[in-house]
């Protein structure tokens, strides 16, 4: 089947629409693990775009040594659409070793996440932010050609809070922030061993986290919880990761630990993120015996004008 009959007219403005989507990649233990992204449906190439810093290179490695992955756009905020529409792409991503620090190699990603997250600005504003956050935009590019697609209804139910026990495996801090979140996105593998994507409605137990109404297969599984405003601001993630199993009560998840993500506002953990992403980048570079790239600068400006123009003409 052509990648044309594969991604519809109307399943590819879902996926030009939403803001982030969930990207499922393998660890290196076999569990299948999801985070937010924000990338590019490239209709002429039949792919979709997005990057990492070289601070943040889990998912890079993931991708190379296996390629399967899955991408689930779930989270309508920002998107404009009426309503909640969901797309699964399974597919199979590739990653190149190349540090990308010219926004004009990609700049349709840049000028998404300009547009659709104005205060991304605030990491190149000025000499002094540029000479810290540079890591930031030294960048890995990841490429994922569908294999096969699937449109979902949005998830029905009433958002409610849930009163989430601590347990092994998932400390009382993480478990009392799992109730403010309506859902969560299920990272699992399917029959044939290729990471696939569920939102569900997680109902707390003793001894995990029932998940009803999905069918996935028992095995090693995460959840990932996130949340963004409209401007891709006040983001939260992180990601409980564990063992699915059968219960007498339906697919339960037993956490055995929980991977921190993003947590915005606030000025002390944005300076901690920022201190960590920049230690992990230097020692990606250090380990290659790599040189510090510079970052074009000069482009990224040229891409905020073009925006700023458009803004102005409208």
């Amino acid at each position: 089947m052509e990648h044309d009959q594969l991604v519809a007219p109307g399943t590819a403005r879902i996926m030009s629409s939403y803001l982030t989507c969930e990207l499922a990649t393998v660890s290196r233990s076999g569990t299948p693990i999801a985070w937010p992204v924000t990338g590019v449906w490239r209709p002429d190439d039949q792919v979709f775009a997005l990057s990492t810093s070289i601070g943040f290179p889990q998912k890079a490695f993931n991708v190379r040594r296996e390629p399967r992955v899955a991408l689930l756009f779930s989270d309508p905020t920002g998107s404009g659409l009426d309503q909640g529409e969901q797309v699964l792409v399974q597919g199979e991503a590739e990653c190149s070793d190349e540090i990308v620090t010219r926004f004009s190699q990609n700049a349709d990603l840049w000028q998404r996440v300009a547009e659709t997250q104005p205060s991304s600005r605030a990491l190149s504003a000025g000499r002094l932010v540029r000479r810290f956050m540079d890591i930031y935009y030294m960048r890995l590019f990841i490429t994922v050609t569908p294999t096969a697609v699937t449109a979902r209804p949005s998830l029905s139910g009433a958002a409610r809070q849930l009163s989430v026990p601590a347990m092994p495996g998932l400390p009382e801090t993480f478990a009392r922030e799992i109730g403010e979140f309506p859902s969560g996105v299920l990272a699992s593998l399917d029959d044939d061993g290729h990471p696939t994507l569920d939102r569900v409605v997680p109902e707390p137990a003793e001894d995990g986290l029932l998940l009803p109404g999905t069918d996935a297969r028992p095995g090693r599984a995460s959840l990932l919880f996130h949340r963004h405003d409209e401007l891709l601001a006040g983001q939260r993630s992180f990601v409980v990761v564990g063992e699915l199993v059968e219960s007498a009560r339906g697919l339960l998840l037993r956490p055995d630990r929980v991977a921190d993500g993003i947590q915005s506002p606030g000025l002390l953990s944005a300076i901690s993120m920022a201190r960590g992403l920049r230690r992990r980048a230097l020692a990606y570079l250090d380990k290659r015996g790599l040189d510090r790239p510079r970052v074009a600068w000069h482009e990224l400006e040229e891409i905020h004008a073009r925006i700023d123009a458009a803004n102005r003409a409208r």
